[in-house]
């Protein structure tokens, strides 16, 4: 099945990159080298993975995801990640599935009641070997691509069936945490959704931990916890890497872009940048424009 599934994938992949795939927040992956080790933003996702090897950093952690792994993080997350495992002749192929909290949640809401938190669960990555269940599951969907109109129509009961396979797993207990409503990580989920949609706003920790209901020690732990980062640091990364996403796709120059965000001195946006990426905003773009390039 999981050579079945890259060979499925494959097709549905014209260049390398992420392809759009004809169900709705689904995505075929490819890459044919390795790649360095990049700053990126990781969107709240299950990725199955079926040929090579990806690797993700989240502060002090290093999650490697190999053929027939899924990685799953119910949050989005500014990461590190690489492309650790690929070639012309035997590319990183991966299936991505991005986790509609509406869709989540109806899947969760037909599972028993969840086992009491623990510590251990408290991350936003989750890397497992995937089911044969979950990989039969992910080939019949990725069959579907080849029919647009079959799978426009099935192609959400399937995706509902892989988010189903995944929270009856072995991390299934840790991420549901994040959709059920009253949780300590679904509380912590929402502050992290107001700050992700409010980039340009300032981050105000009290008011933050007031609408999870606790304490402002007690939030900034359990966010730390599940991001590796404070709620200032997270906003922040996020803030820069959107800013360079302006930057490359929509020829937004630095100080434009720096003001999109909600950086007030585009001064203290260059030094930040840099301090981020290693380069000065316009610098740092030219050079992954010509590395895209060549």
């Amino acid at each position: 099945m999981r050579s079945e599934l890259a060979r499925l994938i494959g097709r549905s992949c014209p260049k390398d990159g992420m392809n759009q795939a004809p169900v709705a927040g689904t995505f075929c992956m490819r890459f044919s080298r390795p790649s360095h080790r990049v700053r990126a933003y990781w969107g709240s996702s299950v990725c199955i993975v079926a040929q090579g090897c990806k690797e993700i950093i989240l502060g002090r952690s290093i999650y490697r995801s190999e053929d027939a792994y899924y990685i799953a993080t119910p949050i989005d997350l500014p990461v590190i990640s690489k492309v650790a495992t690929a070639s012309p002749e035997r590319p990183f192929l991966c299936l991505k599935i991005a986790l509609d909290p509406v869709v989540l949640g109806e899947v969760e809401a037909q599972l028993e009641d969840l086992p009491a938190e623990t510590e251990s669960t408290l991350r936003g990555i989750f890397v497992g070997g995937a089911s044969d269940r979950m990989l039969e599951a992910a080939v019949r969907l990725t069959e579907l691509f080849q029919a647009p109109d079959d799978a426009r129509a099935l192609g959400p009961l399937v995706v509902k069936e892989i988010l189903y396979r995944l929270l009856k797993g072995r991390d299934g207990p840790a991420i549901r945490q994040f959709v059920r409503a009253g949780n300590v990580m679904h509380r912590v989920s929402q502050a992290i959704y107001t700050l992700s949609a409010g980039l340009s706003d300032t981050v105000d920790v009290d008011a933050l931990a007031k609408a999870a209901n606790m304490s402002r020690s007690a939030f900034f732990k359990h966010f730390k916890d599940a991001t590796s980062m404070s709620p200032i640091q997270y906003q922040k990364r996020l803030r820069l890497l959107e800013a360079r996403r302006l930057m490359m796709d929509e020829g937004e120059n630095a100080e434009g872009s720096a003001y999109r965000v909600g950086y007030k001195s585009p001064s203290q946006f260059s030094r930040e940048y840099s301090r981020m990426f290693g380069n000065s905003p316009s610098r740092d773009v030219r050079r992954a424009r010509q590395a895209a390039v060549s």
